[in-house]
């Protein structure tokens, strides 16, 4: 069979009836249907035609069955089970399970059709397609009606800040227009409500539930969106078919290594946010991280930092409130007032202001709107006064472990003592946690190694890993994290300061493969923390 899609079956591996039911055709027998024909109407209805339209111009199509035999489609998954009656099975391989397994319990579920890279022996109608996950996204993007052609979209990809950047560019990109955003605090509209969302506890949601929430910020009024870009997400093509008008590179350090392997593996899946990115598009990148120098350039640069940049920072002063310091940009400063904690939340409140310059953000209209920034969940956030100030925060890596300290240490007062909490994810990169330990034996005065979410891993063997960097140093080890952070409490006085990192925003632990409620701040409360 010569034709495009001769390897396609509807039905089971013996090619009876069920194969010819569901028969594979060229696209051009489906496009000379009769505009009165029923099934024309229904399969306009379904957005079927157009979606293997967008997989054939995509050159991901392989072939299709015949679509007169197609009812209507109610939606789109790529988890079986979450499928309805009426969906289009998306089966997508995944780094641990591969979906077309589940092409019949789909199918038991209600599946009225799959979209498939091999055929599977299921009597049902399948579209073979030669990239499973990039033409998910492709046909989510169909079905949803190209949301993303209808906003203005910046990516921020890096190892630390990404959240924070994008909670920063949401409230100052909206002086431009009205902007939402997505990331690992979820998804929010222009006016800071959440948007529902199905996609868990991803960075970058999967192609379909992020094609799902671009829609729905365009149906709050969104006219453009900030989104976190995970290394992951561009590695999996989670964002292909998306145009974005701005990147911003915060900054790259070790991290995720039990995915990419190596470093130079993991700048190369982030870099990839370059191909992403309009031809009149706009790269926005930290000077001060040598990481991002061989960067290709391939667009408008506008390049930021303290050091150097077109976009920098002259005279900065930080103490409890936050920063102080002037904005320069090419056309102009403005004095800033940032209230937000810590010398790296300078250069988060820096790449966006560079990013916003670029988009035609006047400087003044910047300065203001980061004088009102708002506090990021999980991120240098208060949650406690008494007995000591106590924060939370996300920091994970070596990096953002040292910037979270050094960031803390001023808030003791009077020869008061440094204490954080702290521990190293389970089922992810060993590499980072020795360095862990090492950072906070070195920069506190009490370092309290405990669990952060352990996973499927022996959380005790992980502290093993993370003591191995304290260097013999003195420090305290408790597995159980709430009795940590009530150990923390207990040996703290009105001078000290407490950093429990690790967690940040998180309302859960993860422990084996279920998640357990655990909210720092209602924990600190329990314990009789003020």
């Amino acid at each position: 069979m010569g034709r495009r899609g001769a390897h396609l079956a509807g039905g089971g591996r013996q090619r009876g009836a069920g194969f010819h039911r569901h028969a594979v055709r060229r696209r051009s027998a489906a496009r000379r249907r009769p505009a009165g024909d029923p099934a024309a109407q229904a399969s306009a209805m379904s957005r079927l035609p157009d979606i293997v339209t967008a997989l054939e111009r995509a050159q991901l199509l392989v072939g299709t069955p015949d679509l007169h035999t197609w009812p209507a489609i109610t939606g789109l998954t790529a988890d079986s089970r979450k499928v309805a009656p009426g969906m289009l099975y998306c089966a997508v391989r995944g780094s641990v399970e591969d979906g077309h397994r589940f092409v019949a319990a789909a199918r038991e579920r209600g599946a009225v059709a799959a979209l498939v890279e091999r055929e599977q022996p299921v009597e049902l109608p399948q579209v073979l397609v030669r990239d499973g996950r990039r033409a998910a996204a492709t046909a989510a993007a169909a079905w949803y009606g190209t949301p993303a052609a209808k906003l203005d979209l910046v990516g921020v990809t890096g190892t630390n800040g990404k959240t924070t950047s994008v909670t920063l560019a949401r409230h100052v990109l909206s002086a431009l227009e009205p902007t939402g955003s997505i990331g690992t605090l979820g998804a929010f509209d222009p006016a800071g409500l959440s948007v529902p969302s199905e996609a868990g506890n991803l960075t970058t949601p999967g192609p379909i539930d992020l094609q799902a929430t671009l829609a729905a910020l365009v149906e709050r009024g969104a006219r453009g969106a900030a989104m976190e870009v995970s290394s992951h997400s561009l590695d999996q093509g989670r964002v292909d078919g998306l145009v974005f008008r701005a990147a911003i590179f915060t900054n790259l350090t070790r991290d995720h290594l039990d995915y990419h392997k190596t470093v130079d593996d993991y700048f190369q899946a982030k870099a990839k946010l370059i191909e992403y990115l309009a031809p009149d598009g706009l790269e926005v990148v930290n000077a001060d991280d040598p990481a991002w120098q061989r960067l290709r350039r391939a667009h408008r640069r506008v390049a930021f930092g303290e050091r150097g940049g077109d976009v920098t920072a002259r005279r900065i002063a930080l103490d409890a409130a936050g920063a102080r310091f002037e904005l320069v940009t090419p056309t102009g400063s403005a004095p800033v007032q940032l209230p937000l904690l810590g010398r790296f939340n300078v250069a988060n409140a820096l790449g966006v202001a560079a990013c916003a310059w670029g988009m035609g953000v006047p400087v003044e209209t910047i300065a203001e709107r980061l004088a009102h920034a708002p506090q990021v969940p999980g991120r240098m956030e208060r949650i406690a006064e008494r007995p000591c100030v106590v924060l939370r925060d996300y920091a994970h890596t070596p990096d953002a472990l040292e910037r979270a300290l050094e960031t803390v240490r001023p808030l003791t007062t009077g020869g008061g003592r440094l204490i954080v909490v702290f521990g190293a994810g389970g089922d992810r990169d060993r590499g980072k946690r020795a360095p862990m330990g090492e950072v906070c034996a070195r920069l506190a005065d009490i370092a309290i190694a405990t669990s952060d979410n352990p996973r499927t891993e022996d959380p005790e063997k992980i502290l093993d890993d993370v003591e191995a960097g304290m260097q013999g140093k003195p420090h305290h080890r408790e597995v159980d994290r709430r009795k940590a952070i009530a150990l923390a409490l207990e040996l703290a006085g009105p001078r000290d300061a407490i950093l429990l990192a690790g967690k940040g925003h998180e309302t859960y632990q993860v422990v084996g493969t279920e998640k357990q409620p655990f909210d720092e701040r209602m924990v600190v409360r329990e314990l009789g923390a003020s």
